[in-house]
């Protein structure tokens, strides 16, 4: 995927400079001469002539918009979906009863600050304290807390912990903020021990651990050293459920970092973080395949959306990225990098591509809207594996697609300025020459076609 992107460089890096056009005049004459002759052929051959920049007003946008350079390969379907993985890593936090009758209740503050949980039963934990943590001790299971209108900042490490193989239902009440300020540089301390006692989370559920997070409050999380969230590997699982539940992450790196699996159902989450916003090294879910239901997720980062697997079942999803927005790419050698989408609604903006997937995507339901950047070789959908598509999607992608052998890169503004609207973009006829509507605009795209012909979508149109 990678070297596919750095063979398209040439055209878009030395596009919009005065200097390009002075340098290669020649070929960009003889490149219009083609244009010309060809959009006159479309009138006999049935191919569509484009919609064009003017040369004099932004002119380029077809030839440069269109990836010409060694970019016109077909876009081949799958004939069918590939298989969609879904996580097999147990959870029953979820069945864990509120027993507020008996609970166990807590109130923190600057000389109360430390609280340490070896039992299971309901635990009722509130207050303010500006450096202090909870610990879910190594091992304990049928751990219920409560967090009830609680704020609570730590310097020296999480301000709440899920420690080894622990089991937790948190349940969010009121207003809760969590928040870590260690240092930094206590990651790669010369000192061992303090190297060692470093989390970088506000929030930690470490390897082995079960945590089901709900409730109908506001949890704020902020990751002022690190990541907002970090969840362990080893068969580690995280899931977010919560219909009334809001979550407000800031993190200096990732939102939620899983080193297993991640799974939001249900509840608002909102992520602002420096690199990845959701991001898991096996699975990360969004909704549930068998209701169609799932959160309401917006979100800003570097890339949004990242694992080896990716599903979005249901929900609403609004992602902005400087890098790729969705990306399924290969962190967990025992599964197969995909993207899959059956429900829901997806927005999509980026810099970089809008989904990216190192293996197969699915696109099998809901509406996939893509503004993506069309220059630097990134497109709107760029895959390595298979690529299929119901006839039941709604997609809107106005930033062409991108296969293993290359693929019709468009750009999203014809006729303005430089790379846009992309010229000779194979989106015109079918295999077998039959004429086919332009799918990335259209609200449906069709299988098994090759996207053939010669479409001039812009390409220098006088």
């Amino acid at each position: 995927m990678k070297q596919r992107k750095l063979n398209r460089k040439y055209v878009f890096a030395n596009s919009g400079s005065a200097s390009f056009l002075r340098k290669h005049w020649k070929k960009i004459a003889l490149v219009s001469v083609l244009s010309l002759s060809l959009v006159a052929g479309s009138a006999v051959s049935g191919l569509a002539a484009g919609r064009g920049g003017q040369m004099m007003n932004g002119g380029m946008g077809g030839f440069m918009g269109g990836g010409m350079m060694g970019q016109n390969s077909n876009v081949t379907y799958a004939e069918n979906p590939t298989e969609i993985v879904t996580s097999s890593v147990e959870n029953t936090a979820a069945t864990l009863a509120i027993d507020l009758e008996n609970a166990v209740r807590i109130r923190m503050s600057d000389t109360d600050n430390e609280v340490k949980i070896d039992e299971p039963g309901t635990y009722v934990i509130s207050g303010e304290c500006s450096d202090g943590t909870v610990t879910v001790k190594k091992g304990t299971t049928g751990v219920v807390l409560v967090l009830d209108s609680l704020n609570l900042s730590s310097s020296t490490a999480a301000a709440l912990s899920i420690n080894k193989e622990a089991q937790a239902k948190i349940v969010i009440s009121g207003s809760v903020t969590l928040t870590d300020n260690e240092n930094p540089a206590d990651e790669n301390s010369a000192d061992a021990e303090v190297a060692e006692a470093y989390d970088g989370a506000a929030l930690k559920a470490k390897a082995g651990s079960q945590v089901y997070l709900t409730g109908d409050g506001t949890l704020t999380i902020n990751g002022n050293a690190k990541n907002g969230i970090k969840v362990g590997d080893t068969d580690s699982s995280f899931v977010v459920d919560g219909d009334g539940l809001t979550v407000n992450i800031f993190a200096v790196n990732d939102g939620i970092n899983a080193g297993a699996d991640l799974t939001l159902l249900s509840g608002t989450v909102n992520v602002s973080a420096g690199d990845d916003a959701l991001h898991a090294d096996r699975i990360l879910t969004v909704g549930s395949r068998e209701t169609g239901n799932g959160p309401i997720i917006s979100a800003t980062g570097k890339e949004c959306l990242e694992a080896t697997v990716v599903n979005i079942f249901g929900g609403s999803v609004d992602v902005s990225a400087t890098d790729d927005a969705i990306n399924a790419t290969q962190k967990d050698a025992a599964l197969t990098a995909s993207l899959n989408i059956t429900g829901g609604t997806v927005n999509v903006q980026s810099r970089g591509d809008g989904l990216d997937c190192n293996g197969n995507i699915n696109l099998l339901g809901g509406t996939i809207t893509i503004n993506s950047a069309s220059f630097g070789g990134e497109a709107g959908i760029d895959y390595d594996g298979a690529y299929y598509v119901a006839s039941t999607v709604t997609l809107n992608n106005s930033s062409g697609v991108s296969g293993p052998d290359g693929g019709g890169m468009r750009g999203d503004m014809g006729g303005q300025g430089f790379g846009q609207r992309g010229g000779w973009n194979r989106d015109g006829m079918t295999q077998d020459g039959q004429s086919q509507t332009d799918t990335n605009t259209s609200a449906t795209q069709p299988q098994n076609d090759q996207r053939g012909g010669m479409h001039m979508r812009g390409g220098w149109n006088w």
